[in-house]
């Protein structure tokens, strides 16, 4: 458990340099921007993956990566929470729940190579924020999934982004902090996400 702690806070090594676009968009059916993401999606629901779609990326894209992740405090390490790289150029929406498009890698919640829903245990509104990358290559990976963490992706697509675009939300767990969904005690042993 230490382990996926220390993992949940390295420091981020360098973002990848983005240039602005007007037109590379990301939106959400579920998601309003800066808005808060539906149960469902959570960790008190059923924890699965929003769609997602885009358009308007740049020309020369020949492939995309997403990221999703949230900074608990200013000055603190991000945490995150679902790394994909390798989704080709012609896809332009990720249905609800999507496995198998790209490659995912890992999250700081656990060790599954896979979306880890917001489930946070403080109080109060938690912004997340998803941040989709137009790349002209690949990223250059040698290491295996299991091993390519949100800094690890970021270095990876640092010259080989074309740029990016992100949507906001965020996660309120104020009314069940302390509880499960269902009323009960919450398990004081479930991971902090």
């Amino acid at each position: 458990m230490l382990h996926l702690v220390l993992a949940c806070l390295t420091l981020s090594l360098g973002a990848a340099e983005t240039k602005p676009s007007e037109t590379f968009v990301l939106r959400s059916p579920v998601i309003t921007p800066g808005g808060a993401i539906p149960r469902e999606y959570t960790g008190d629901g059923a924890g699965v993956s929003p769609a997602l779609e885009w358009s308007g990326a740049p020309a020369g894209t020949k492939f995309y990566a997403l990221v999703m992740h949230h900074v608990p405090r200013e000055g603190e390490a991000a945490r995150w929470y679902w790394v994909v790289w390798n989704i080709p150029a012609d896809v332009k929406s990720l249905a609800k729940g999507t496995k198998g498009v790209g490659v995912t890698g890992t999250n700081c919640v656990n060790r599954d190579l896979a979306y880890a829903p917001p489930h946070s245990k403080g109080p109060g509104a938690k912004k997340y924020t998803l941040t989709l990358y137009a790349l002209s290559a690949a990223p250059d990976l040698k290491l295996p999934a299991s091993q390519v963490s949100r800094d690890v992706l970021l270095a990876a697509i640092r010259d080989r982004t074309l740029a990016s675009t992100e949507l906001n939300f965020t996660h309120d767990r104020t009314d069940l902090v302390g509880k499960e969904a269902g009323g009960r005690p919450a398990n004081p042993s479930s991971p902090r996400r």
